[in-house]
């Protein structure tokens, strides 16, 4: 093998075609070639690396027997633990929970107790557009809107009848 610069043909070494050697073609390396010659390897073989020693082996204790109540070891995990909540199915809506309205029907009924049956109405109100809001959405809550609406319905009911009362024995001690 010849390096480079020696001869006119080193690029036939290397794979070249169809270049020719003649100088009146035009082809004359006047200028050093910009192309880095050939590796070259070293003739004697590398030596081969040795390994890394064995990692030391610990064995692992066994469970301690859990105190009682406690529920067993698992060396996964608890069930569940560490992962968002799943998803539900295609096709299926997600339940989104207690629907607001029904809460605020059944504090407002209740509170009627206290304000004299004023809030009760109020009651009634939220009771009956949270139903129907459950109705649409399928959220939870429809036995609290139902009991907003009896609670506050009972409430007025209470309150004429002691008006009635009220009147009806003015009346009657006169």
């Amino acid at each position: 093998m010849t390096n480079p610069g020696e001869s006119d043909e080193w690029w036939k070494q290397y794979g070249g075609s169809g270049v020719s050697s003649d100088p009146a073609a035009g082809q004359h390396p006047s200028e050093p070639s910009s192309y880095p010659s050939a590796p070259q390897y070293p003739s004697t073989p590398a030596a081969v690396p040795t390994p890394p020693p064995a990692q030391p082996s610990y064995a692992t204790p066994p469970p301690a027997a859990p105190y009682p109540g406690t529920p067993p070891y698992s060396p996964y995990g608890a069930a569940g633990a560490g992962y968002p909540a799943s998803y539900q199915p295609y096709g299926y809506p997600a339940t989104r929970g207690t629907n607001g309205l029904a809460i605020a029907s059944l504090v407002t009924s209740l509170a009627g107790f206290v304000t004299c049956g004023a809030t009760s109405i109020v009651g009634i109100i939220l009771g009956v557009i949270a139903l129907n809001q459950i109705k649409d959405s399928g959220q939870e809550g429809r036995g609290m809107a139902l009991a907003g609406i009896w609670i506050g319905v009972g409430l007025i009911a209470l309150g004429v009848l002691w008006f009635v009362v009220m009147i009806v024995a003015s009346a009657a001690g006169a």
